[in-house]
């Protein structure tokens, strides 16, 4: 049926509802009992839904015809990969912040580990600036990564000494980084020293072994995640780094707010942005925000539609770019930022630009780490969560958590299916609307 004849079969059916009610309207008040009075109630009722089912798919189908529309029409002449796009902003900038996806995706790191083992980055002493990671562990993890010399055995030991005692969580089980960083120094052993890779962790500074009891655990938690505290601590650490390393190129990766340069005191990145303004930019992956796609869906709704898995651009007069900032928050709240968002706000406001790396259900959540609870760390770890969690969480610990997190899971997002329905339903009515024209 064309936009045309459903319009027209719309008018017709309020005409006919309108006709109907006036030459019938008093029957509606007559008794019950009156079978004449509740069929043509029944009528009406046939009527209505009618109406509104009708109006439903024209009005979804126009919304297609526009929206997704400005979106696959701008999408289809974007010829840059996600890779090349953030290696040209470095042609421009000496910083560019990236918002990752959820920490434990697996595929956004294949992406980020091909930029910065490009030449492009290499050939400029390229520096990591990394959310995940306690500040602390700078020299234990770049001892590592600059050490040619390791056997096998010795860089596994290497690995997961770094990675039990990253985070001030009793365990940092994302796969991700110590395959990251194992992939990091075996490429540095292929470069000459001016150009190895440098990762600074700027997480804030914590040692489990200066931790004895629950009371001083709780008390440097609460005071970590008491206000901006957390953001200040990382964005100071980052503006240090890249004051002593002035000359270098920097690819920071943070989580969320994090990476937002905004006004006031929240958000770590934009710590580098005061200080560093004209160097400084940053870019948004494409993720599920607290299991939501952006838009609705719309955003990668257009990506399907365009067949891109791989692109880039500036979100600056875009149609991306103008979407409404809640858009892509969708429901999520956080108190933290409350009053720091406008309701005007646009997506371009918030990040400099955009990168598409692989559709929903090819992204990969996984956990784990071979050996990661052995030996020694046996111990450490019911300790860890002993005073983290409590005892109930201390004896699951104990007994299970060394067989969970000693083998890699692998998974795709919880709501996947859910989401990928809700983006099919954009591309099965934009299609209809094209084939309608």
């Amino acid at each position: 049926m064309s936009c045309w004849n459903i319009f027209m079969s719309i008018v017709t059916i309020i005409i006919d509802v309108k006709n109907f009610v006036r030459a019938n309207g008093m029957m509606l008040f007559c008794s019950q009992q009156n079978k004449f009075a509740v069929m043509n109630y029944s009528r009406i009722k046939i009527f209505l839904s009618l109406f509104l089912g009708l109006h439903s798919i024209y009005g979804f189908s126009q919304s297609a015809g526009n929206q997704l529309n400005a979106y696959v029409d701008f999408l289809k002449a974007q010829k840059i990969s996600a890779k090349d796009y953030v290696l040209e902003l470095f042609d421009k900038y000496d910083i560019v912040v990236l918002c990752e996806r959820y920490h434990a995706e697996m595929t956004q790191y294949d992406l980020i580990y091909d930029i910065i083992s490009d030449k492009r980055f290499t050939l400029q002493g390229g520096h990591i600036l990394m959310e995940v990671g306690v500040s602390n562990s700078y020299e234990k993890l770049n001892t590592f990564l600059q050490n040619d010399t390791l056997a096998d055995n010795e860089i596994e030991a290497n690995i997961l000494d770094i990675i039990r005692n990253n985070d001030y969580s009793p365990l940092w089980e994302m796969t991700n980084y110590p395959t990251f960083i194992k992939k990091v120094h075996c490429l540095n052993k292929t470069l000459p020293e001016q150009q190895k890779i440098t990762i600074h962790p700027v997480d804030v500074p914590f040692s489990w072994e200066n931790i004895k009891s629950k009371k001083e655990y709780k008390a440097l938690i609460d005071r970590v995640n008491t206000g901006p505290l957390r953001d200040e601590m990382m964005g100071t650490q980052m503006v240090k780094a890249i004051s002593e390393n002035i000359d270098k190129k920097f690819l920071i990766i943070m989580n969320h707010y994090h990476s937002w340069f905004i006004p006031e005191e929240y958000g770590a990145a934009s710590w580098v942005k005061r200080s560093f303004p004209e160097r400084t930019v940053n870019i948004l992956i494409n993720n599920l925000l607290h299991n939501n796609l952006t838009d609705n869906g719309q955003w990668d709704a257009a990506f399907k539609i365009t067949n891109k898995e791989n692109s880039g651009f500036d979100l600056k007069d875009t149609p991306f770019g103008n979407m409404l900032f809640e858009k892509y928050l969708v429901k999520w709240y956080d108190s933290e930022i409350d009053g720091i968002l406008k309701t005007n706000d646009k997506m371009r406001d918030f990040y400099h630009g955009y990168i598409f790396y692989l559709p929903i259900e090819k992204h990969i959540l996984s956990t784990g780490y071979p050996n990661y609870i052995s030996g020694e760390f046996k111990k450490e770890i019911n300790r860890r969560c002993k005073i983290a969690w409590g005892n109930a969480v201390a004896f699951w610990g104990k007994y299970k958590i060394r067989k969970y997190y000693n083998r890699v899971r692998e998974k795709q997002y919880d709501n996947i299916e859910k989401q990928m329905k809700k983006r099919d339903k954009w591309i099965n009515n934009y299609n209809k609307y094209k084939n309608e024209k």
